[in-house]
């Protein structure tokens, strides 16, 4: 598989599609910008959007991540997470992490962005 999710993460995500209106499932995609070259995007997204291409769907009970076709060979080997601020541990937020496959891409220091091995 393409990409990874932990129970963290579709806990998270289950959670937000519980609080928003019309949104069935995520669209994970990577958008151009940030200092290494591409920046992760997860997105809610709503059934009705159409692709041009069949994209890659992973899912967990009700909820659906949709990889971003045009994307997805950025995103080999990514694993996404979501972190709960904890003070005592040294995080200040709680906000959804990409893990990257180092064999696949590198990474900037603050993980938001990364730039793929091809």
């Amino acid at each position: 598989m393409s990409v990874t999710v932990t129970r963290n993460a579709w806990k998270k995500m289950s959670s937000i599609l519980q609080n928003v209106n019309n949104k069935s499932g995520f669209l994970f995609s990577a958008k151009s910008g940030g200092c290494n070259g591409f920046n992760f995007d997860l997105s809610p997204l709503d059934d009705r959007n159409i692709f041009k291409i069949n994209p890659t769907v992973i899912s967990n009970d009700d909820i659906k991540l949709y990889i971003d076709p045009i994307s997805e060979m950025y995103l080999i080997g990514t694993e996404i997470d979501y972190i709960k601020e904890d003070y005592a541990n040294g995080i200040y937020e709680s906000k959804f992490v990409f893990n990257i496959d180092k064999k696949f891409a590198s990474t900037c220091g603050c993980g938001v962005s990364f730039n793929p091995k091809i």
